[in-house]
């Protein structure tokens, strides 16, 4: 195993100049990568994603996975379930930092990867040090020194592949971390049900929704990708959950939880009286940490038991 020495010193910002001196290089987030929906099919049940591309700089549109490469590349890639290495990690005193990927190049080499994470570095620059990338193999595990950190990515240089991730050293559980909000809904005749999920950025509690809503899509549940919260939050930290039309919400508060546990969610029952479906999460300090708005035209027309579409909606202004 590879560890990396402490940096000298560092001074960072979310936005606007970054500086660093040492080894492992901070730098700002750049918009030159070009985004690409995969191709997809099914094996045995997994969804494998496929992409072919010439000479340039990429952006998976469904993992966040981005690459560049000199010239034409097919790499494929598939999730894969964190849970049998959770005590590995536990021993090794690390926790999961992204989703963990099983890629296979089909065509070329890449000259760099950039896998995504889930951790707020502005408030704790000193996490990057803890930062490293896993690999699983049939002989064992390895840690790979990270090269440059960007707010949702780690860089490593000339990549080999394998179970592959970004992990971080399980210093405390008290760090800030990015989320996403997705909500399920559906309208079942004058009711409107939905389930509000808060789960942590580019890790593999997305998928795991995903099988656990799997039969409620089935029957006529949308899932809808919200906005994000305002900035970062508190990992463990719980929210009220609020929604001034609702006729219950049950539980009232809903937890920001480790990567390698289940999320937890709030279920919401209000009347459909065909007004809009304002929510917030408030904080233990009592301060708004997330606001959206889903209108009554979108869920009276896509809440239906038809067949389901993923909804991305705006965030409230």
């Amino acid at each position: 195993m590879l560890f990396s020495p402490a940096l000298d010193s560092i001074c960072v910002q979310e936005t606007g100049p970054i500086c660093i001196t040492g080894m492992l290089v901070l730098v700002q987030d750049s918009t030159h990568w070009l985004q690409i929906e995969p191709l997809t099919s099914t094996v045995q049940g997994v969804t494998m994603f496929r992409h072919r591309t010439p000479k340039g700089s990429y952006e998976c549109t469904v993992s966040g996975l981005r690459w560049l490469c000199e010239r034409d590349v097919i790499l494929k890639y598939h999730f894969r379930n964190w849970e049998p290495y959770n005590h590995l990690l536990k021993d090794m005193q690390y926790t999961q930092g992204g989703p963990l990927l099983d890629i296979t190049m089909e065509l070329g080499e890449l000259e760099e990867v950039h896998l995504p994470h889930c951790v707020c570095l502005g408030t704790n620059p000193s996490l990057r040090n803890e930062m490293k990338i896993l690999h699983v193999e049939e002989h064992g595990v390895s840690l790979e020194e990270v090269h440059e950190v960007t707010r949702f990515h780690a860089k490593i240089l000339h990549p080999k592949f394998s179970l592959i991730s970004v992990i971080l050293r399980l210093l405390s559980l008290n760090i800030d971390v990015h989320c996403d909000v997705v909500l399920y809904m559906a309208v079942k005749r004058s009711t409107v049900i939905s389930r509000l999920y808060l789960l942590l950025r580019n890790s593999s509690q997305k998928e795991a929704v995903q099988e656990r809503e799997k039969d409620q899509v089935s029957k006529g549940f949308s899932e809808f990708v919200l906005s994000s919260p305002n900035g970062p939050l508190k990992l463990n930290s719980l929210f009220a959950f609020k929604n001034p039309h609702s006729t219950s919400i049950n539980p009232e508060k809903i937890q920001l939880l480790p990567a390698d546990t289940t999320p937890s969610c709030c279920q919401m029952i209000m009347r459909n009286t065909g007004v809009d479906i304002e929510m917030e999460l408030i904080g233990e300090d009592e301060r708004t940490v997330w606001k959206s708005v889903v209108s009554k035209d979108v869920y009276s027309k896509d809440s239906h038991p038809t067949s389901p579409n993923l909804k991305m909606l705006r965030p409230v202004s």
